[in-house]
């Protein structure tokens, strides 16, 4: 049975939008995607396109969901969904914000060299070690701003409640 590749964008696209519906709580949903369509699905189309035209990577495989012949139509809305959940499972301590920075990092690395496994994106030449100090920057930033943004103390992440011994640190 043979399947075109390009299909596997879109089915990866489907599996991380699906860990957003499950994680994220409904009343949530546009706080957090609108922070990952910005910092995720729009900065990803920077870097990718600008990475193509550098000669730094190249998607292979795009099929009919080829925008201009540089990127996949689905990776954005991949990106945003994953930075959606990256946004909302981000830890409010520093001390844990650091090691998550890197997992997600190392995480994304990962399965860049998944799709360069099965074909469907090539780094070229040294970038395929300069892509990890790419994610750390573009993790690093986001969270960055997204701890800057004045809005950012209104949304409720998952690890924003207190701990008890911080509620009897308040009590005090």
């Amino acid at each position: 049975m043979f399947v075109d590749k390009s299909y596997i964008f879109m089915l990866f696209t489907l599996i991380v939008g699906a860990v957003f519906f499950l994680l994220v709580p409904k009343t949530q949903y546009k706080r957090y995607l609108l922070y990952g369509i910005v910092l995720g699905g729009f900065v990803h189309g920077f870097i990718a396109s600008a990475s193509s035209y550098m000669n730094l990577l190249k998607y292979t495989n795009m099929g009919p969901f080829s925008v201009m012949g540089v990127i996949p139509a689905w990776t954005p809305i991949a990106w945003s969904f994953s930075f959606a959940v990256f946004f909302y499972l981000m830890p409010r301590r520093r001390a844990f914000l650091i090691p998550y920075v890197l997992a997600f990092t190392g995480l994304d690395y990962i399965v860049g060299l998944v799709l360069e496994a099965y074909g469907l994106f090539m780094y070229i030449g040294s970038y395929r070690y300069f892509a990890l100090l790419t994610f750390l920057v573009w993790y690093s930033v986001a969270a960055w701003i997204f701890y800057r943004d004045p809005q950012a103390n209104v949304l409720q992440p998952v690890a924003a409640k207190a701990l008890p011994e911080e509620k009897r640190d308040e009590e005090k």
